[in-house]
Order: structure tokens, then sequence, then C-alpha cells
């Protein structure tokens, strides 16, 4: 046991309709597992993928001259489920799953696999107790607005393996030939996940 991260020091909280929820942002959660299971394993599947699916996401806006918060509905046109699988190296698994939809975020796509991965490392036991996506009947508190923005990890440090395998399934979708990461950054692969998510949408036009 490395003792040296404490995840209370990264806990933000979440509106939820039962008042405010302790959440550890999935970003700190992998930054934990890292720490703790450096032989440890994540994996993600994009179990499904449909962007002519129309959706509507309900969200609320601050009205200024009413002074109060009104709910509006969004459209947008893509559904996508994500699985994530993850492993301690010691023998422990676990998975989680997440959908998400073009209505909710404009980057689905990536919202989902990471939000699989959240799921996964709290049932793992990586911030179980600040995973409130985990409570039965409130299942969107992950897609709530955060008071205050998640800390971000340094975009210098090198791509992962999940934006590698998710830039190449998406690259495949558009038949264009595959882009070997290596030696690209977090920030610039998280560019170009957003620039091909951006290409998928206007094919599906």
């Amino acid at each position: 046991m490395i003792d040296n991260f404490n995840p209370s020091s990264h806990v933000i909280q979440l509106k939820s309709q039962q008042g405010p929820k302790d959440y550890l942002p999935v970003a700190w959660r992998l930054v934990w597992f890292r720490q703790e299971c450096p032989e440890g394993t994540i994996e993600t599947e994009m179990l499904h993928l449909d962007m002519d699916r129309e959706c509507e996401h309900a969200v609320y806006v601050w009205n200024e001259e009413k002074r109060r918060s009104e709910k509006v509905i969004k459209h947008g046109k893509g559904q996508v489920i994500f699985k994530a699988t993850v492993t301690d190296g010691r023998g422990g698994k676990a998975t989680g799953t997440k959908q998400e939809n073009a209505a909710a975020f404009d980057d689905f796509i990536e919202k989902a696999e990471t939000g699989a991965i959240g799921r996964a490392l709290a049932a793992l036991g990586f911030g179980t107790q600040f995973a409130p996506e985990l409570d039965e009947g409130d299942d969107r508190i992950v897609d709530a607005p955060v008071e205050r923005k998640a800390p971000t990890l340094n975009p210098d440090r090198p791509c992962s393996d999940q934006q590698f395998a998710t830039i190449n399934k998406l690259q495949k979708e558009l038949g264009m030939p595959l882009t070997d990461c290596h030696g690209m950054t977090f920030g610039d692969c998280a560019a170009m996940l957003k620039e091909l998510q951006k290409r998928l949408q206007a094919t599906r036009r």
C-alpha cells in the first residue's frame, strides 16, 4: 500500500436531487490506481455506436432576468456505450459500462469511455466512497454540472492506451488509415479524438 495519495484532498462536490455529493474525478482515481497498482491494466471496448440516434437531455441553465435556474431540453444526434475492464495485477478485476449521447456532451464518445473507466475503478475500490454514480436511482449525477473544474493532469504526458484504442476505433469507422500514436502527447491525442468525433458526426448527418 502506498500511503502518499490522499483521495480526500482531490474530492469535489456535485449537485444532485438529494443535495451536494462528494465526487472523486476519474483523473484522480487513475492517479491513485497507478500508484497502488503499477502492474494493473485498463482496457476499454466500444460496445455500441449509433451516430444517427436522435437524443435529448435535460439541463438547467441560469436565467439572469428571473434569477433562477430553468430546465432546458437539448437535442443531439449520436449515442455510444463503452465498457471498461480494470485489473489490479493481484487477482482483482472489475468492469464498468457507461452510455452517453451528443445531447448531453459534444465530446460524448470520450465522456462515455472516461465514465466507464471511472465506474470500473470505483467497483475495484478506488474512490467507491466518492462515486455517487454508483448509487441506485442517481445514475446521471456524473453528468451534472461541476461547480468547480476537476483537476487536470499534465497534457504533455504520453498518450494513454485508452486514447490510442479509441482513436483507432474511430479511424476504422471513418475508413481512415490507422495512426501510430506512440510518441504523441496526451493533449495531442485528446485534440485528435475531438476532431475524429466531429468528422464522424458530419458523415452521419
